[in-house]
């Protein structure tokens, strides 16, 4: 009978080992046990499905030689602190290099092994996650480019000139992105070709000049459809059209605006297998951005034409009334232009003295056509009645949004440098500069062209006297700024 309990006792051991064995090789974990040394003496059949080691392969192996070296130093602290007695008693993930050199990452529980309360070894269960770490980091990318994107969409819609737009995607695109040839076309509207708005060097000047049909080429193509595509190999395209004989990868998507191609974005590079569907979905959402952004600037460049075809036809009632002063709001304006440029000012900054060159002498039409043709010199009830022109034209143009800052500029270009201008004695710096810049250039050309109480002086005559009001009347740099911008006319 004894016997009999033995061996039925015994039968029920080998069932039961052969069960955990069957539990241990078919979990879906990765089940390892390393000695003392560090030595791996079991591995479960998962094993297998993580990193093209067999089983049998891994028995034997130091555990250092499957470790990445960026989590090396976690490793060895884990076995470290095993040896001493000492158990990880959170979850903690490493990275391990399979047996093509690939990564694999996992996220392991370690316990103690020991035998008669002496270590003998450490049980480890292991996940494999690396898809969850390729997916998390994909995520990661994913919302940096958005916010990326959406810092870069806020900068490019608050510009409003179409040049300093094509400037910025051209820059974002190579800088903040890293696409190694750039190019913006676009469409002409009058011959419905697309051509080369903004590109990054090194296309030839020949290549900018290209003009591409719709459907011609991968560029015309994705115009024509507009659906982005890529080729990795442009030897092997027969709709390749030829920027760069260099050129082995292109990547082109369309910039829409309403689901209307109105260009594309083309990006090339000298190596093959350059781009893939990654590129497709954040070159997509660039060209989005920007698509609405070159619309606004070109939406608003229209609406300054506007203004500005409006402030020409206002200067135009000016000059009606004063025959003598024909076409010297436009001689002024130019001349400031080029003082300013020569000062370095800022875009800004020309374009308010655009408007406030052709509309200095706008507060004129509050003035008699008597007091403005009178051939002989005015008295001063009629010097002060002209004195209030300045005003006038700023109180005229002070609440239109864009033309404000023109506003304060009329109203300060009859300050003088030294105080005793008009109309509030302003001096200086307390000058805008802009009115600083007016009055040299309204200066030297009411000099040099005829008026009713004198003849024109001669251009060496009206520098003379430039100069010898530098400092009192007019600003000395402005005037030194006139004086290097008019050696070009």
């Amino acid at each position: 009978m004894r016997k009999i309990i033995r061996r039925a006792n015994q039968d029920l051991r080998d069932v039961s080992q052969h069960y955990f064995r069957e539990f241990l090789h078919n979990i879906k974990e990765a089940i390892y046990i390393i000695d003392e040394r560090g030595y791996i003496r079991y591995v479960n059949k998962y094993v297998e499905s993580m990193g093209n080691y067999k089983a049998s392969e891994l028995i034997g192996k130091h555990f250092t030689t499957l470790v990445a070296p960026e989590s090396m130093k976690t490793a060895l602290a884990s076995h470290r602190d095993s040896r001493a007695g000492r158990s990880m008693k959170k979850p903690f993930e490493l990275v391990l290099l399979d047996k093509n050199g690939e990564r694999v990452h996992i996220k392991t529980t370690e316990s103690l092994l020991k035998f008669k309360g002496k270590f003998i070894g450490t049980l480890g269960m292991a996940a494999d996650v690396t898809e969850f770490r390729k997916t998390t980091a994909e995520l990661s990318k994913t919302i940096k480019d958005l916010k990326l994107l959406c810092d870069i969409g806020n900068e490019l819609v608050s510009i409003m000139n179409p040049e300093a737009v094509f400037k910025r995607i051209i820059y974002h695109l190579k800088h903040t992105f890293g696409y190694e040839r750039v190019a913006i076309l676009l469409f002409d509207e009058t011959t419905n070709e697309l051509i080369i708005r903004a590109a990054e060097k090194p296309y030839p000047a020949a290549v900018r000049r290209l003009r591409i049909k719709p459907g011609v080429g991968i560029t015309g193509n994705v115009a024509l459809t507009g659906k982005p595509y890529l080729s990795n190999d442009v030897r092997k395209e027969h709709r390749y059209l030829v920027f760069d004989k260099k050129t082995m990868s292109e990547v082109c998507v369309p910039l829409k605006i309403y689901d209307v191609a109105t260009g594309v974005i083309n990006i090339e590079s000298y190596k093959t297998n350059m781009f893939d569907e990654n590129d497709i979905k954040l070159l997509t959402l660039i060209s989005q951005v920007a698509a609405i952004a070159i619309e606004n600037s070109r939406l608003y460049e229209s609406l300054e034409n506007s203004y500005l075809e409006t402030i020409k036809a206002l200067v135009s009632a000016v000059e009606a009334k004063d025959p003598y002063t024909k076409g010297h709001s436009q001689r002024v304006r130019r001349y400031a232009i080029q003082i300013a440029r020569h000062l370095n000012l800022s875009l800004n900054d020309l374009k308010e003295l655009n408007y406030a060159g052709y509309l200095h002498d706008i507060g004129k039409i509050g003035i008699s056509d008597f007091l403005l043709s009178k051939p002989s010199s005015l008295t001063t009830h009629e010097y002060e009645l002209m004195k209030e022109h300045p005003n006038i034209g700023y109180n005229m143009i002070r609440d239109i949004s864009h033309l404000t800052r023109a506003s304060y500029i009329i109203r300060s270009e009859h300050e003088k440098f030294d105080g005793t201008g008009y109309p509030n004695g302003l001096r200086k710096h307390d000058i805008p500069v802009g009115a600083r810049i007016i009055a040299v250039a309204d200066a030297y050309d009411a000099m040099t062209t005829y008026r009713p109480y004198r003849k024109a002086l001669s251009r060496k005559e009206a520098i003379k006297r430039l100069k010898e009001n530098a400092g009192s009347q007019f600003d000395p740099r402005i005037v030194k700024a006139f004086l290097k911008a008019i050696r070009h006319y």
